[in-house]
Parts: structure tokens; sequence; C-alpha cells
């Protein structure tokens, strides 16, 4: 019988997966991964590292975890870069290096990665891992709220209405808040009441054009 190419294994895991989240299946599916991450399979490895960061099907192992991760960040996976990254910056299986998981976060970003957009967005603003940049930070979040992410959208209207970086802009505020609640974001509901109640009419119709200038 011929061996089964990586994408074979990594698509059979996928399936187990799906059909189940049974012991088993799981079980099953981490000796697929396992194998095709051995022989380079980018997904595979990162997938990998998430049972065994999470423990499922396998032993939880955070320094196992973490090596699969940076294999599969090596191979050039956004999302790996991004699980790498959070294992540096929690210091999980290993040593703990913000400025490393900074760098990690950056290159994911770039790459579209919308957890690292969040997770750069604060460290930016609050300075760890590098220098405090408010103006990168609204970048990051910018790109991440384009992109679809209620958390980056939600974390601009509180940068907005705090004054963080800028002056409060209770408008702008409220056309972020506005924006994560389309998203699927809870909190922005609270968010937006509060600031209803100090604006007025004028002010709020202001916001809703804002927020519509968002959408395009």
């Amino acid at each position: 019988m011929p061996m089964m190419s990586v994408h074979d294994l990594f698509e059979k895991a996928h399936r187990l997966l799906k059909q189940s989240n049974s012991a088993h299946n799981i079980r099953a599916a981490a000796d697929l991964m396992r194998e095709a991450a051995g022989r380079g399979h980018a997904g595979a490895a990162n997938n990998l590292g998430a049972l065994l960061q999470n423990g499922l099907g396998v032993s939880p192992d955070l320094e196992a975890a973490r090596h699969y991760y940076e294999m599969a960040a090596k191979g050039g996976l956004p999302a790996a870069k991004f699980n790498l990254g959070f294992m540096w910056l929690e210091g999980l299986g290993g040593d703990q290096d913000s400025a490393e998981a900074r760098v990690l976060f950056e290159t994911a970003g770039a790459d579209d990665d919308t957890d690292a957009l969040t997770h750069l967005g604060r460290m930016a603003m609050i300075g760890q891992g590098g220098p405090q940049d408010f103006a990168a930070a609204r970048t990051f979040w910018e790109k991440g709220a384009r992109l679809g992410d209620s958390r980056c959208a939600f974390n601009l209207g509180v940068a907005s209405a705090g004054g963080h970086g800028a002056p409060p802009d209770f408008q702008q505020a409220f056309a972020w808040f506005m924006k994560a609640s389309d998203l699927g974001n809870r909190q922005a509901a609270s968010e937006l009441h509060k600031l209803a109640a100090v604006m007025d009419d004028t002010e709020l119709a202001a916001a809703r054009k804002l927020k519509a200038g968002l959408n395009g």
C-alpha cells in the first residue's frame, strides 16, 4: 500500500475531527497530524501544537506545543506565528519574552491574522515588548476592524473615548462601538448606551455618519 501524502494525512485528520470530538477520534487525528508535521506540513504542526497545548486527545505538553508551533511558523503559517508569539508572551513551554512575541505578532499581522493585530494594538498602546506608539496601535486595530474583527473595533472605541494618543472623541468612539456591535461584540451595546447619555442629537447624527464611512 503506497504511503499517504502529507496532504492526505492532514485531510484525514481534519475529517476525523469534523466527524466527532470523541477521545478516540481526537487521538487518531493527533497521530495523523504528528506524522504529517514530521514530514513538513505546517498546518498539521500548528493543529498538533493546539492539541498539545490544550491536552486534547494527548497529554498536555506546553514545551512540545511550542516546538510544533515553531515548526509551523517557520513554514510561514500566520496562525502559527500568532500561537508561537502567544507562548513567548505568556512564557508557556519555555522562556517569556514580550519583544519576541511582538515581532512574531507583527509578522502574523502583516498576513492579516486578526488575533495578532488585536494583541499588537494592545502592546503598542502600553509599550509592551517595544516602544509605546499610540498611532501604531490604532493602525493595527483599524486593519483588524477592516478585516471584520469586533475586538479591534471595540478597542478603537475605547481608545477614542478615553483619549489614548489623541484628544477624546466621543463621536468617533460611538462610530467604532457601532461597528463593533455590528460585528458581534456584546460589550459594545453598554458603551453605546453610556455615550448616548452624554451626546446630543447633532453629535449622534455625526457619529452615525462617521460609522457609515467605516463601512466603506
